[in-house]
């Protein structure tokens, strides 16, 4: 090949493998992506769902606060409520106060020392007086975060609206906790030791407002997962993580262009050597399914196209043939004669058949065809009689003139049986029934001679 020719094809070997390993390394880089994504996306489900759990089992506290007091029908005692809250607020490291609330004004408080004023009237609270008013009428628990509690730390606070029996509005029952104790407990700043940088958004459902209750940095995430967290009363708090540097970096990028690039610059220098191997490969392939003497197809090929067409169900017939004193044509002539004459025969069988036949050499001078299709007998009768004729022609081979015969017959499938065995086995006695035959009519025609 000329110079200028090898340098194009290589340069056209190079620009195809570089778009090829080009959309590979896009492809690597996407499912990376996808995958740290997928990571990401369940690590923020998991701590979410805990966010959720905790959330929910606070408020319970305040559930049990409203069963006891509609149980007593509203009457319960600071000593009954101390006991109560005593023994739900140690179970909480992150709980700064529980309180009872009567008509909307603060009577009782968990522990006495949280600087929690009694007396204060949630109604008129700045801060929690519209959530006091949107509870009462909607007689659901809401949440109030975050907020700035008394003792100047940032908070959570859970109120649940108690009605008695009756329906008459008897006030709240509140929970806070300690929004930095809470998210220790749930170790939401391990995300950070993950090297995410994450958002804790809630929803105001009353003035539908998103507010941070809680960030690990002031600015924007890029391109964040998100899972969301129900949270009291049907609002909903939103948790967005994303890595602190980019979902891919930068040296990833530039390693798989590296790489792509020298992949395409080997992939020219080896294609040559790629290709004659592939090459060779198919070739032997194909040679392993052929009989080297003759070209028609071998035994391995006959077994495995016979299965198929077994497991296809797919009607067929086979005509077993073989030459008639083929031995003696190897004593007088010699094996070289005998396998000229092989392959001519093959030729002319193979010359006998249609295209979307097949012709194969199962041994020696034994042929089988296969004949795809449902046919009656006598298209059987017709193709025998085409090869006995093609075959039946003078063969020369050097100073050797031959004329030989075929002895053959057939079988269907499923005329003449649905297990191959059994088609094999007819079409072979009927192969052998047609040489005793034709034995039996060339000693005829010698005797009356």
């Amino acid at each position: 090949m000329p110079k200028k020719r090898s340098i194009i094809l290589g340069i056209i070997i190079f620009v195809i493998t570089l778009i090829i390993t080009s959309a590979v390394a896009a492809f690597y880089l996407v499912v990376t992506l996808n995958s740290r994504k997928e990571r990401a996306s369940f690590i923020a489900n998991s701590i979410a769902d805990r966010i959720e759990a905790e959330i929910d089992t606070r408020e319970f506290i305040t559930r049990v606060l409203e069963i006891t007091i509609k149980g007593k029908n509203g009457m319960i005692s600071e000593g009954e409520f101390d006991k109560i809250a005593s023994a739900l607020f140690d179970d909480y490291l992150d709980i700064a106060d529980i309180s009872l609330a009567p008509d909307g004004i603060i009577a009782t408080v968990f522990p006495k020392d949280t600087g929690l004023e009694k007396g204060m009237n949630l109604f008129s609270d700045e801060m929690g007086g519209i959530y006091a008013d949107y509870s009462k009428m909607s007689q659901v628990p809401v949440i109030i975060s975050p907020t700035t509690l008394v003792d100047g730390k940032d908070g959570c606070i859970i109120r649940r609206p108690i009605f008695l029996d009756n329906e008459e509005f008897w006030g709240f029952a509140t929970v806070t906790l300690d929004l930095d104790a809470f998210m220790s407990y749930i170790n939401i700043s391990d995300l950070a030791k993950e090297g995410y940088d994450y958002k804790l958004i809630g929803n105001n459902i009353i003035t539908g407002e998103d507010k941070v209750i809680i960030e690990h940095t002031q600015h924007e995430l890029k391109k964040p997962v998100d899972s969301m967290i129900s949270s009291v009363g049907g609002g909903f708090w939103n948790l967005s993580i994303a890595p602190a540097s980019s979902w891919i970096r930068i040296y990833e990028v530039l390693s798989v262009s590296f790489i792509a690039l020298l992949i395409s610059t080997l992939a020219a220098l080896f294609m040559y050597a790629y290709m004659s191997m592939k090459a060779n490969a198919k070739e032997l392939e194909v040679l392993s399914y052929r009989d080297a003497l003759t070209n028609l197809e071998n035994p391995r090929s006959y077994q495995e196209h016979m299965e198929e067409l077994t497991n296809k169900k797919l009607p067929y017939g086979l005509v077993f043939m073989d030459l008639n004193d083929f031995k003696k044509v190897n004593d007088t002539y010699g094996h070289e004669t005998g396998d000229a004459l092989l392959n001519i025969t093959a030729k002319r069988l193979r010359n006998s058949i249609r295209e979307k036949d097949k012709a194969f050499r199962i041994g020696g001078d034994e042929f089988v065809v296969v004949l795809h299709g449902a046919h009656d007998k006598k298209f059987y009768e017709g193709v025998i009689a085409r090869m006995r004729q093609n075959v039946a022609r003078e063969v020369v081979i050097g100073e050797v003139r031959l004329n030989v015969s075929i002895s053959a017959g057939y079988a269907r499938c499923p005329e003449d049986g649905t297990k191959l065995e059994d088609v094999v086995k007819k079409a072979d006695d009927a192969m052998y029934y047609n040489k005793r035959l034709m034995k039996t009519q060339r000693g005829q025609e010698e005797s009356s001679r």
